[in-house]
């Protein structure tokens, strides 16, 4: 299920934000990859670094129910040589979206599949001709990412039908209005620390003010620009590992995606997104969209 929020704070105060797929906790993102052939790229990518967990690919949604991809046909999975990476979302025929933390390596490597409930077959494969990450993409001494958007373009189009439709997105400037209800989807850890689930999660999570969300991270510098966070007071539901880049949709529109977080579902610890409509004018000059 979506838990892919920040994952725990470890004994030297930082985040792990990025909520990639990592089967042990979000701490590390190195968990997303065939590690016998990434062992050595490893050592000298930003994406390994130990210090990180922002969504591993793997993370699921924690307090979430089971869904349909009919329900949610704008839902992407990612996997990287083989291994299960992160979510994403559909937004034309020949383009996808996600997080910048899952893209660190070759277009080749990666396999997006659409229109399956499940994470492992059904719906139609499709490989990767180009990977934009946005050009100012990196996180700081927290492990906190800023600019964690990516817009990725498939070699061949997807055909829509009833599972495969593309996410309409919020507008330059928009505001997701505090208290809106957004619905949250993804294969990722069902709790903290917890292994993936096959079968497509969704959770409601409201939103919560950018002052909040500021508070709450507050030793660890705080909110970043561009981004926009969602929580209950007393937790429970959250993105988590593996739930990284996926979507956060308010009244049928994109307005998010799964960035990083303190732990899944933590009580005071909102799951953190990157705001869709901050960068609407940057996907737009990438992608005509």
């Amino acid at each position: 299920m979506i838990a892919s929020s920040v994952s725990y704070i470890n004994t030297t105060d930082q985040l792990q934000p990025l909520r990639s797929l990592s089967s042990a906790n979000r701490i590390t993102m190195t968990k997303y990859l065939v590690f016998a052939i990434l062992v050595a790229v490893a050592a000298g990518s930003p994406a390994f670094n130990a210090n990180l967990n922002p969504m591993s690919p793997t993370g699921r949604i924690v307090g979430g129910t089971s869904v349909q991809i009919e329900e949610i046909p704008y839902q992407v999975h990612f996997r990287v040589l083989g291994s299960n990476l992160c979510g994403g979302s559909i937004i034309s025929e020949n383009w996808l979206i996600s997080a910048a933390h899952c893209f660190s390596y070759p277009a080749s490597w990666y396999t997006a599949r659409v229109g399956s409930t499940t994470s492992n077959a059904g719906g139609s494969v499709h490989t990767l001709s180009t990977i934009v990450n946005h050009e100012d993409y990196r996180s700081n001494q927290y492990g906190i990412p800023f600019d964690d958007v990516s817009v990725l373009k498939l070699t061949d189009p997807i055909n829509f039908d009833v599972s495969r439709q593309p996410v309409p997105l919020y507008n330059d400037g928009e505001e997701a209005k505090v208290g809106a209800l957004s619905v949250i989807t993804g294969w990722g850890a069902l709790s903290q620390g917890g292994a993936g689930t096959i079968h497509l999660q969704a959770v409601t999570v409201p939103i919560v003010s950018k002052e909040e969300c500021d508070s709450a991270y507050s030793i660890w510098s705080g909110l970043p620009y561009g981004q926009i966070c969602a929580a209950y007071p007393e937790g429970g539901k959250d993105a988590c590992q593996g739930d990284s880049g996926g979507p956060l949709v308010i009244d049928g529109r994109l307005a998010g995606i799964v960035s990083w977080g303190n732990g899944c579902a933590r009580p005071g610890f909102p799951g953190v997104y990157t705001e869709v409509a901050y960068y609407r004018n940057w996907i737009h000059g990438k992608t005509a969209i």
